[in-house]
């Protein structure tokens, strides 16, 4: 079973948004994100592929889908899987929406229920979990930062 995530970006027009469909959870979409794709212009890029099947570390090159060959020596993430460009599916574009309650109250993002939708905006990366996220002992159901969340979920898992 995946854990499903949507990965967006807020500009002056609104905001564009992708799915994805593995590992959405804080602990490696998110980190990923917020280690990996801290520039502009490589969120941008990403988006531009449309649906993502597995998140890298690198946005890559197109590569037979059903190939394990997503990796650089032992590297098995290193990059990503889209639907678009590596298996040749139509309507897999960024889904464009006008502020984050449109995103919050789209199809997209129910089609992903209790997993993760990740913001970039403002040069940094934020994080709503339908309530997963936890800040300060409370359960949250807004956009948090994803570095306070990462914080959050080290406690969780040494503490």
């Amino acid at each position: 079973m995946a854990t499903r995530s949507v990965i967006a970006k807020l500009d002056s027009k609104g905001i564009k948004a992708v799915y994805c469909h593995n590992d959405g959870y804080l602990e490696y979409n998110g980190k990923l994100l917020s280690t990996h794709y801290t520039n502009e212009n490589k969120v941008d890029k990403l988006l531009a592929e449309g649906d993502i099947s597995s998140l890298g570390r690198e946005i890559g090159i197109k590569t037979d889908f059903n190939s394990s060959c997503y990796h650089k020596g032992d590297d098995f993430n290193y990059q990503c899987k889209f639907y678009a460009r590596d298996r040749g599916e139509k309507g897999t574009e960024a889904q464009e929406f006008k502020d984050d309650i449109a995103l919050l109250d789209s199809d997209l993002v129910s089609i992903v229920s209790n997993g993760f939708v990740y913001l970039y905006a403002y040069g940094t990366w934020y994080v709503y979990s339908n309530g997963i996220v936890r800040i300060y002992g409370e359960t949250t159901y807004k956009f948090v930062e994803l570095e306070e969340a990462l914080e959050e979920v080290n406690v969780w898992v040494i503490g």
